[in-house]
């Protein structure tokens, strides 16, 4: 069973219609959506058929029951701590495919021990960033990380996530986390993978766009595997998101490394084609 930690929020996407005046107002289409890092991976991986658990915290609030609720009807097995006030990320969806995001994570960032119950039958546990640079959330998750691995050989991933997240944590003190975490895979855009500071012993899978996947295995070898051309990009939010649970549920059936990122690719061009995160139904055969 895969397991991710981390966040769940509400998206509140606004995407701008005209082009942007300061001191009046702005008319833009906006759409609130289940968000969050790590429920985005959990709801991909389930969509993908993979056996899925989220692990995190929402607020004792309306707005955490129905967050929750959602995540268990895509067929996630959600197991969340309750506290304080649910978080919401405003995104802000740019001309040219961009995004500016905004975020107020709220509960999620308190996350405390976590149950160890809740390891149980977890064969693979993925971590975003998020959830191991900020306390008490990091503390938590990486004691979680120790709880895992000290009962079943188990495997691990984190996804570096946001620049600004590494370069406010400190990028040379993220990567010696990293190396003290032993992660056998770790996934990063291009200019996410130049914040670390030195050579891991993992595979390292590099994201730019629709430019080729770069897979850097643990020996120095590099591959690349082509990004096919997405048609018609609504919202790149999430879309890492699904690469990242696309690349584990193939990685946890058996596939090799290329045949894993092109099934990421495939996951990822799905969600660029809505706004928000959440997965569209797969499309019908014909």
């Amino acid at each position: 069973m895969l397991c991710v930690v981390g966040d769940l929020v509400e998206d509140v996407v606004v995407r701008p219609t005209a082009a942007h005046r300061p001191d009046t107002d702005n008319p833009a289409v906006i759409r609130r959506r289940r968000g969050g890092s790590a429920a985005n991976v959990a709801e991909a991986a389930a969509v993908a058929g993979g056996r899925v658990r989220f692990v995190g915290r929402v607020g004792d609030d309306p707005l955490g029951e129905r967050l929750v609720a959602d995540l268990a009807a895509a067929g996630v097995d959600v197991r969340v701590q309750r506290g304080g006030r649910t978080g919401s990320i405003v995104v802000v969806v740019e001309p040219g495919e961009g995004r500016t995001m905004y975020p107020d994570r709220g509960a999620a960032v308190e996350l405390g021990p976590i149950d160890g119950s809740w390891a149980d039958g977890v064969t693979w546990l993925h971590l975003p960033a998020y959830s191991l640079c900020t306390e008490p959330a990091g503390s938590s998750s990486i004691a979680f990380v120790d709880a895992v691995r000290g009962r079943a050989r188990s495997r691990l991933s984190v996804d570096v996530s946001s620049t600004a997240v590494v370069d406010a944590y400190g990028p040379g003190r993220f990567t010696e986390l990293l190396a003290r975490l032993a992660p056998d895979v770790v996934f990063a855009t291009a200019a996410e993978a130049a914040r670390l500071t030195r050579g891991l012993p993992c595979t390292l899978v590099v994201k730019d766009g629709p430019r080729p996947v770069a897979i850097h295995a643990p020996d120095g070898a590099i591959a690349e595997v082509a990004v096919p051309p997405v048609a018609s990009i609504v919202d790149p939010t999430g879309a890492g998101d699904a690469f990242a649970a696309g690349f584990l549920v193939a990685t946890m059936g058996g596939a090799a490394a290329p045949e894993a990122v092109a099934a990421g690719n495939a996951l990822a061009a799905r969600v660029l084609r809505v706004v928000g995160a959440q997965l569209p139904p797969a499309p019908a055969l014909e």
